[in-house]
C-alpha cells in the first residue's frame, strides 16, 4: 500500500488545509499532530484575545501565530512534512 516512508494522507490535502485553516493547525490535526495542532490553535485564539487587550502584543502574537503556518507551508511545499507515525506525507495516489 504506502511506500515504506511514505505516510497515507494525501500530500494536496494537508497542503490545501494549510494554506486556508492553517491559524487552526488543521492540517496538524489532519497529520495526527492532536497536540501540536491543539497548541497552534490555543496561539491563535490567545492572540485574538490579547489583540483586544493591547493591539501591539496581539499583532505580535499573530505574527509569530502566521511565521509557524508559512513554515508549515514551506515544510510540505518541500514534501518533508511528516505524520504522526513519522512517515513523509509527500505524494497523492490516485485509486
Amino acid at each position: 500500500m504506502n511506500g515504506e516512508g511514505n505516510s497515507s494522507k494525501k500530500w494536496l490535502t494537508t497542503l490545501i488545509l494549510c494554506w486556508f485553516l492553517g491559524f487552526f493547525g488543521v492540517h496538524r490535526f489532519y497529520a495526527g499532530k492532536i497536540t501540536s495542532g491543539f497548541m497552534q490553535l490555543y496561539g491563535f485564539i490567545a492572540s485574538i484575545a490579547i489583540l483586544f487587550v493591547s493591539v501591539e502584543l496581539g499583532l505580535g502574537a499573530l505574527v509569530l501565530c502566521g511565521a509557524s503556518v508559512v513554515n508549515d507551508f514551506c515544510i510540505i511545499l518541500a514534501k518533508k512534512f511528516k505524520d504522526c507515525y513519522g512517515k513523509d506525507i509527500c505524494e497523492d495516489r490516485l485509486g
